[in-house]
């Protein structure tokens, strides 16, 4: 009996304070369906060797689908430790181990300069939170695709109105004089 209240325990210990703040931050995972990650790819138009970000990674099927169909090199970010152990042992298990890796961590302090193409699945106060990181760290040319939520004041360079996707390129979507690299 008190090993079954131990792991209650431990469980809504974890829920607590790893799972339900993380609805508070405004990053709940939904999973992204495969047509959406398939047309993001096609719309980042990334290429064997470049390498991918998504921030958000959750089970990493953008990780792996990246890897598998195109041949790029992939790094997810993911903070909620479930998902990270999920995506984590989908790559173990892929095969593509070595062009694919997930990374425990916030979003904010992973260094993403060796970005070519960044994917996302955020809320749009994070997008927005994110600007000037993007704008410090990512060389003029890098590929940000995002999945319903824009970022203000930028202009995408390709939208899927069907799809709710927008593409945007470092130094040809943000207004000019908002900041440079």
């Amino acid at each position: 009996m008190s090993l079954v209240f131990v792991l209650l325990s431990v469980f809504l210990a974890l829920f607590f304070f790893w799972l339900f703040p993380l609805f508070f931050r405004g990053i709940p995972w939904q999973p992204t369906d495969m047509r959406r990650v398939r047309r993001m790819l096609e719309m980042s138009r990334i290429r064997p060797g470049e390498v991918l970000y998504d921030l958000g990674c959750g089970d990493g099927r953008i990780l792996l689908c990246a890897a598998r169909e195109y041949g790029a090199c992939a790094v997810g970010v993911e903070l909620n430790p479930w998902l990270f152990l999920l995506a984590w042992f989908r790559v173990f298990l892929s095969g593509f181990r070595s062009r694919v890796r997930v990374v425990f961590g916030n979003i904010f302090s992973v260094d993403l300069s060796r970005a070519d193409v960044i994917t996302l699945f955020l809320f749009e106060h994070v997008n927005e939170a994110l600007k000037e990181k993007f704008l410090r760290e990512l060389r003029d040319g890098t590929r940000i695709v995002s999945y319903v939520w824009t970022f203000r004041g930028w202009t995408p360079k390709e939208i899927d109105r069907d799809l709710r996707l927008f593409l945007y390129v470092k130094g040809e979507s943000e207004p000019k004089g908002s900041g440079t690299v």
